[in-house]
């Protein structure tokens, strides 16, 4: 009797067993103290919201200048709105999720290098450290927990597709203004169905409508 496991088997099961290890965060909510620095040497500090729940999620930066931005993204039907409040005037302004995808490309496929375990623990979850590293040679160092990774791509701009949730990581983009994260809270827990709908209140435009309303 042959007591031998065949290869393919033990390379299923482990990757069941890895799977498992990190699972999407399908519901809750992520919560990172957010520091922005301008090309003017202006420095403004906020917060920076994430809440999930199946195939929506919600992006709510507050800065302490009073700036605020919602984003609403249902991945499951390929929409995306931006709640802004123009002197008064509510608009839930139709975007592209087409867009955000193609603005992703350049990010997608990175690669980690010089993984480690930072024995440390940042918003109760247990800290690895790596460098990201993109095609075009251009890379972020992060830290991360593998506890949990995002539910869709689009939920880090920097990282589609990532195997783990980051903690804490700063990028530049491409109006030179540096943004820094850290996160403060992560909970997966119940969230309310009703976050994630236009409120009544906001008048529905698209895009390129609204862009002649800010002229």
């Amino acid at each position: 009797m042959n007591y031998k496991t065949p290869a393919l088997l033990v390379s299923f099961l482990l990757g069941g067993f890895l799977a498992e290890a990190q699972k999407p965060f399908a519901e809750g909510v992520m919560v990172y103290k957010v520091t922005l620095r301008t090309t003017e040497n202006k420095t403004f500090t906020g917060t920076y919201t994430f809440t999930y729940k199946g195939s929506h999620i919600r992006k709510e930066l507050k800065l302490n200048n009073g700036y605020q931005d919602v984003v609403l993204l249902d991945c499951g039907s390929n929409k995306a709105f931006s709640l802004q409040n123009e002197n008064g005037k509510k608009y839930a302004i139709e975007l592209s999720m087409d867009d955000m995808k193609k603005k992703q490309e350049k990010f997608t496929g990175f690669t980690i290098k010089n993984e480690q375990n930072n024995n440390s623990k940042i918003a109760g979850f247990a800290v690895y450290k790596g460098n990201i590293v993109y095609h075009d040679g251009t890379g972020v160092n992060v830290l991360y927990t593998k506890e949990y990774q995002p539910p869709f791509p689009v939920a880090f701009e920097r990282f589609p597709n990532a195997g783990f949730l980051p903690l804490s990581f700063s990028y530049k983009d491409e109006n030179g203004i540096t943004m820094e994260f850290e996160a403060e809270k992560i909970e997966a827990a119940p969230v309310e169905n009703a976050i994630f709908r236009i409120p009544p209140d906001y008048k529905l435009i698209s895009n390129a409508e609204y862009k002649q309303l800010s002229k």
